[in-house]
């Protein structure tokens, strides 16, 4: 091996301009690998960041469905299906309290509703958390107030986001001021509910996301009603004897027959008298609110990046009991915002492709070049007993060789790309690229598995480029070779 690497030196020397040509393109390849997935891995960081300590934490704990599941409800195909709630909550919270690593849960139900001041005509939309004020604060301080104050433990209220209340007054020509009351209008499949409660106050998101605007916090409770989670949602209707008695005591006559005549008096005073309220038997269960109905689980942990392991170990020990629930990591939390980033990964990462095609195809034309003029000395080899696989091992070192001089080269000219970039402290200009950034100034971040892949890509694309020539000139024989010189 060290013969072949000082033959595929020399000829590199020997042959500079083509090996600048080769090489140049492979440089450039890679500072465009490095730099792209630099901002690639910042962007995935930025949002990352965002959606854990804002909205989703680092585990998010659902019943299983057969669409999947975000923290803003079931996204099925036809967007009407409810989200249901979890079952043996309390079983399932106590496995997640347990787990190691989870150092803060909260739950949370999620509802859409129409909003709007009492006697207004006007609506505006909001998809409202409903959690537990004191909990939920110790896992996510993600609101500012900024007008009002924040709801207190057991209080019914709402929060309205300032910029949607900003904008349905310029829109919809409604006002909403702290302490009137809000009604809301429930959009679920168990049917229209309306509820009125006061706002107790205005946020502001450190971290603005396309959904933020319309997010709004009410008391679980509330929102509960609206979705219509109520201890009777699955239950089947029964009906005692004496309730049915009656209707088995009809015929058809006495239900269809022809109608007679009603004494008004006789039948006022069959009117049994009212019965004290004390006396009536207790709600029906489709009447009274499922305190304990949550739709999400959201976990912290004090290592995020143990995330995937977490959520592992849940999935297990969900199974082996027998609980119809799944865990998840953030990314199914954030549902279609977090997918953004993955796209745009995926975009590039089909470019990069492209890019790669051509590269190819430029390399292996200027490869083929550099092997015709260099047939004398394969044909010489040859003649001296040269075989073909040591011919084959001489080109592939020399591409290998190319392919790590100017990749550890294009490497160096990323990083200072890089570092220009960092240094010039380029601020964001709204909230969308202050995500992008992972903060309000660019720092872009380098990942070394991102390093190594785009020099082991580019090594790939160099030796796949070589394959063709060599090969083309392995077929001449060594004598015509050697008169072609």
């Amino acid at each position: 091996m060290p013969i072949l690497v000082r033959i595929a030196l020399r000829n590199l020397l020997e042959h500079k301009a083509k090996s600048f040509i080769i090489g140049g393109l492979l440089a450039l390849g890679v500072v465009i690998l490095v730099v792209g997935n630099s901002f690639m891995d910042t962007a995935a960081a930025g949002i990352r960041k965002t959606f854990t300590e804002n909205y989703t934490a680092d585990v998010f704990i659902h019943a299983e469905t057969t669409d999947p599941v975000s923290l803003f409800g079931v996204q099925s195909v036809g967007g009407r299906e409810e989200t249901p709630a979890i079952p043996d909550y309390e079983r399932v919270r106590a496995i997640l309290e347990e787990t190691d690593g989870v150092i803060g849960v909260a739950s949370q139900v999620t509802g859409y509703a129409l909003a709007a001041p009492r006697d207004s005509e006007e609506t505006g939309f909001a998809l409202m958390f409903g959690v537990m004020p004191d909990e939920y604060s110790r896992v996510f301080e993600n609101a500012v107030v900024v007008e009002g104050r924040m709801l207190e433990p057991g209080e019914e209220g709402i929060l309205l986001t300032k910029r949607q209340v900003e904008r349905m007054a310029e829109q919809l020509e409604v006002e909403f001021k702290v302490g009137d009351d809000v009604v809301l209008t429930g959009l679920g499949n168990s049917g229209f509910k309306i509820r009125a409660v006061p706002l107790v106050g205005l946020i502001e998101y450190k971290a603005d996301t396309e959904a933020t605007e319309f997010i709004s916090y009410v008391d679980a409770d509330t929102l509960r009603i609206l979705m219509g989670l109520t201890l009777g949602t699955d239950a089947d209707i029964v009906l005692a004897p004496e309730e049915t008695e009656l209707l088995s005591s009809l015929s058809d006559d006495d239900l269809f027959g022809a109608p007679e005549t009603v004494d008004l008096a006789s039948a006022a005073a069959a009117v049994p008298e009212p019965v004290p309220v004390e006396a009536i038997s207790p709600a029906a269960p489709a009447t009274l609110v499922d305190s304990g109905a949550w739709h999400f689980l959201l976990a912290r942990l004090e290592r995020p990046a143990q995330a995937e392991r977490v959520v592992k170990q849940l999935n297990e020990r969900f199974a082996e009991e027998g609980l119809p629930v799944v865990a998840e990591g953030w990314k199914a939390a954030a549902g279609p915002f977090a997918q953004s980033v993955d796209v745009v990964r995926v975009v590039f990462n089909v470019a990069i492709i492209i890019v790669a095609i051509v590269a190819i195809i430029i390399m292996t034309n200027t490869l083929v070049i550099s092997v015709i003029e260099r047939t004398g000395e394969i044909g010489t080899m040859r003649a001296l007993g040269a075989q073909k696989g040591f011919v084959r091992k001489m080109f592939l070192v020399e591409t290998v060789v190319i392919a790590a001089v100017f990749g550890l080269v294009g490497t160096a000219l990323a990083f200072g790309i890089l570092g220009v970039l960092s240094a010039m402290n380029i601020e964001a200009g709204n909230a969308f690229l202050e995500i992008l950034f992972a903060g309000k100034v660019l720092k872009p971040a380098v990942n070394p598995m991102s390093v190594l892949w785009s020099l082991v890509m580019v090594t790939a694309v160099s030796v796949v480029a070589h394959v063709y020539p060599v090969q083309l000139a392995l077929r001449i024989q060594p004598v015509r070779a050697m008169q072609a010189e």
